[in-house]
């Protein structure tokens, strides 16, 4: 949430890049100073997963197929020097035929096999082959109204049974990219052809179970997922619609996040507390109709900025990398619950930097623009990087096992991991104000140990800076700009030993959606509760208007508990309704096996979407 700043004094060294350790510690303000608890000593898991996966999160918005321009070298580089995973493209069975139905028998698609397989074999990238990726098709190549989706489901299931090998059959298939906000497009009852669309996903789903094919599922790739409008009916039409009708066939729920305008809504950031209570819905009802929430497929994300012009500028391709970063610290707090995430930056874009009107700009997200000083006779023949590489240079190497690592504050992320002898603690302010920042180890570390700082900054309407110090001692305190990131490198001489693990349990109601009504209590019954020594907080989704109260009286099994009126990220004011998830510490010898809260408001309207329980219970490692 954005605070109002406070008046102190930081230096020019404190703030600028390649600080020493000394500046870095001498100038903050103790009433501003978060406190971050860090034991790299103490192995955590969510939901029984600790090994950071990297090709949940650090992939690009691209395929290693068919790819004009970008090389094989590109592709080495990306996979080898970044470990960059390949997240998603659009190029599916409809872009495949381009016919109008009837659509190739299965027969005819057994017939194409050969030549399509040989031209897979030779494309010169098929070293670099996966199956990790995701195939999309826009709506208008892919859906027809009024068509009986049952022989389009035939078709697609053909496709990626027959014209695939196994170590390159896509993973996940996506069939429409964002259909909802184009419903416009196909007519003007937009409810019945946004349930029209929700049967195609549903008939292509049911037809790769039936054949139990590896190609996962996933829709309806939501473009504008601000559940809260009109009370809620944007989440009833839209989201919830899907999950009743579809949800079933559905291997994971995909939606893209923005901070910023997607294709239609309000410019608004969703990164914090608004995308976390979008996903705890989400989840919650898939708690409620299948007593296990589906994974989320997160197949696009990041920012859209504005103002920039329509010519490129290393500021307008920097503008993105704060939410890219501020998600990504988010969803790695889901990684059990998370099937894929793709952040929108793409590699090169040939489609729309030989367009005429574009004059060889590149598109916005690319990682890759045309050298002007290499454009001959019409033709470019080489490529500078953007400052777009900055996100993967961030995230180069990290690897390991999480280890517990949390703030006071909810608008500092923090995430951290340990490798054998190296350890990776990244923090990120969400806030528009510089914070300090103290870190307190609570497992000493080796004395032969050294540190890199990797800082990441983009300056308002400004080029990012990025940089990595590795002439750093260890430091206990430092000061990051607003939506300035960090990662800290430790080497150490010698392995830390676990000595401690904390298991993190995300625990779900049956109870959701309710309509606040003051004075009048509204009960949240939890089961099968995770109990011990840690630490507790409860996550409220809450959908009112913004002078309408954040703080309920809360109790835990008859315990008050305070209700902080803060949360991640900014205060939302821009928006019609306040739409977040409030993060409550709760003292977790409050809770029991079946543990019972209750919110009760002091006025009416509005709704508390969901509820959820987030247990980190630690033991002792046997020794």
């Amino acid at each position: 949430m954005l605070k109002l700043p406070t008046l102190f004094s930081i230096s020019a060294a404190c703030l600028g890049l390649g600080y020493s350790a000394a500046s870095v510690a001498e100038h903050h303000a103790a009433d501003e100073v978060i406190q971050v608890t860090l034991d790299l000593g103490a192995q955590r898991f969510i939901g029984g997963e600790s090994a950071l996966q990297r090709d949940k999160f650090i992939n690009v918005h691209g395929d290693w197929a068919n790819v004009l321009a970008f090389t094989p070298e590109d592709i080495r580089h990306l996979t080898e020097d970044y470990d960059v995973g390949f997240g998603r493209f659009f190029n599916s069975p409809f872009n495949f035929f381009k016919g109008p139905p009837p659509y190739p028998t299965t027969d005819m698609v057994k017939a194409m096999a050969p030549d399509k397989l040989w031209r897979d074999t030779n494309d010169p990238a098929f070293s670099e082959r996966t199956t990790r990726r995701i195939v999309t098709e826009h709506p208008y190549v892919a859906f027809r109204l009024g068509e009986d989706p049952t022989d389009a489901a035939r078709f697609a299931a053909d496709y990626f049974e027959f014209l695939f090998e196994d170590d390159y059959r896509p993973d996940f298939y996506e069939p429409l990219n964002e259909p909802f906000v184009h419903t416009k497009s196909f007519g003007t009852d937009h409810a019945a052809i946004r349930k029209e669309m929700t049967e195609y996903f549903k008939a292509i789903g049911k037809e790769f179970d039936r054949r139990g094919l590896s190609t996962q599922i996933i829709g309806y790739s939501s473009a504008w997922p601000s559940q809260e409008l009109w009370d809620f009916k944007h989440w009833d039409e839209r989201m919830k619609m899907f999950m009743d009708e579809a949800g079933e066939y559905m291997d994971a729920i995909s939606v893209h996040p923005y901070d910023g305008t997607n294709v239609t809504g309000q410019d608004n950031r969703r990164s914090g507390s608004n995308v976390d209570a979008i996903l705890d819905l989400i989840e919650t009802y898939g708690y409620i109709l299948w007593d296990q929430p589906k994974p989320h497929a997160i197949s696009e994300f990041g920012d859209i900025p504005k103002g920039f012009g329509d010519h490129y500028s290393d500021a307008y391709a920097s503008a993105h990398l704060p939410s890219l970063l501020h998600l990504t610290f988010g969803f790695l707090d889901r990684q059990d619950r998370i099937a894929i995430t793709v952040p929108f930056i793409t590699t090169k874009s040939p489609w729309h930097y030989e367009d005429p009107s574009k004059n060889f700009e590149p598109y916005s997200v690319d990682l890759w623009r045309p050298d002007p000083e290499k454009i001959v006779d019409g033709q470019v023949t080489g490529f500078l990087k953007t400052p777009k590489f900055y996100f993967y240079d961030f995230w180069k190497d990290v690897k390991g096992d999480r280890a517990v690592a949390f703030a006071d504050d909810p608008d500092l992320y923090v995430q951290a991991f340990v490798d054998g002898t190296t350890a990776y603690v990244g923090l990120t302010n969400l806030e528009d104000n510089p914070r300090t920042v103290n870190l307190n180890h609570q497992t000493e570390l080796p004395a032969e140990s050294s540190l890199q700082l990797r800082q990441l900054h983009v300056p308002e309407r400004e080029a990012a800076i990025y940089i990595e110090d590795n002439a750093f001692g260890l430091i206990n305190e430092l000061t990051l700009r607003g939506h300035e990131a960090v990662m800290l490198v430790y080497t150490f001489g010698s392995e830390i030993p676990t000595t401690t693990k904390v298991q993190s349990t995300t625990h779900y109601s049956k109870t959701y959606l309710q309509p606040i009504e003051a004075d009048k209590p509204i009960t949240f019954t939890f089961n099968d509760v995770a109990t011990g020594d840690g630490r507790a907080i409860l996550r409220m989704g809450l959908g009112r208007k913004h002078d309408k109260s954040k703080q309920p009286v809360l109790e835990v099994n008859g315990h008050r508990v305070d209700v902080p009126n803060d949360w991640p990220g900014y205060d939302q004011a821009n928006r019609s309704d306040f739409f977040g998830a409030i993060p409550i510490p709760v003292p977790i010898e409050h809770l029991t096996e079946t543990t019972e809260v209750t919110l009760t408001f002091p006025d009416s309207d509005g709704h508390v979407s969901s509820l959820i329980l987030v247990t980190e219970v630690q033991s002792p490692v046997a020794e």
